[in-house]
Parts: structure tokens; sequence; C-alpha cells
């Protein structure tokens, strides 16, 4: 499948549809926009949209930014589905700020992608 880079930014950036999954309450969410960012250790996803689906809160955490400062923040376990193709037990970070997906190398290392930026396209190529 292959989604057109979210051109709101500038440069655009890659973007895929994902959706979150609580299997165990059998909840998930609409599909939505998921920013790809390789520069991100892990994902990220508004704290909304995990109590939506009431996503088990693994334990307290603390991340850094690319400046450096810290924050609290919780982890939580969901599934995780793009293009179709379920990935089990991922952890996310909740963003009790921001109102973006932001999906991290934790996710990123499990597919075969080819960011086309000439194109402005993504592809999910086949596992």
């Amino acid at each position: 499948m292959k989604y057109p880079y979210d051109a709101s930014y500038r440069p655009p950036f890659p973007a895929v549809r994902a959706v979150l999954h609580n299997s165990e309450e059998g909840l998930r969410t609409a599909a939505m926009n998921a920013l790809l960012d390789t520069g991100s250790d892990g994902s990220l996803v508004p704290i909304a949209y995990l109590r939506e689906i009431l996503a088990p809160a693994l334990t307290d955490t603390r991340i850094r930014s690319h400046w450096g400062e810290w924050r609290s923040a919780q982890l939580f376990v969901v599934d995780l589905e793009l293009d179709g193709l379920r990935l089990p037990g991922v952890f996310i970070v909740g963003d009790e700020q921001g109102d973006e997906i932001v999906l991290g190398r934790n996710v990123l290392n499990k597919l075969r992608l080819l960011l086309d930026g000439p194109v402005n396209l993504t592809e999910i190529l086949s596992q």
C-alpha cells in the first residue's frame, strides 16, 4: 500500500494510516495518520487515543526529547495495525501534550518500507 507524505509539513513528512488495538478488550481506534520518524527511538501516541481503547498502562517511565530535556510519561502496550499487517505487543509512550502519532524505530525496524521522497510517497512493502 502506498501513502502520500503529509503535506501539512515543510518539507512533507512520511506518513501511513495506523489503527491501535486493545485485543483483550476487543477495542480499536479508527485509522489515523501516523508520522514515520526514523530519528525517534520509540513511538508516541496521544494519551486520549490510548484511553479510548482502554490500553493497559505498563509502567511510568522517563523520556528524553531531541533537545535533551527529560519528561515523565506512561508506557502502554497495544497491537498496531498498518496496511493490514498486525504488530502485536508494541510499546507506546502516552503523549500528554502532542496530538500526533509518531512511529519511531521500535516500529519501523519491524517493517520493510520505501520512503520515496522525490514523489512524496511511503510504501509498506510485502513482508
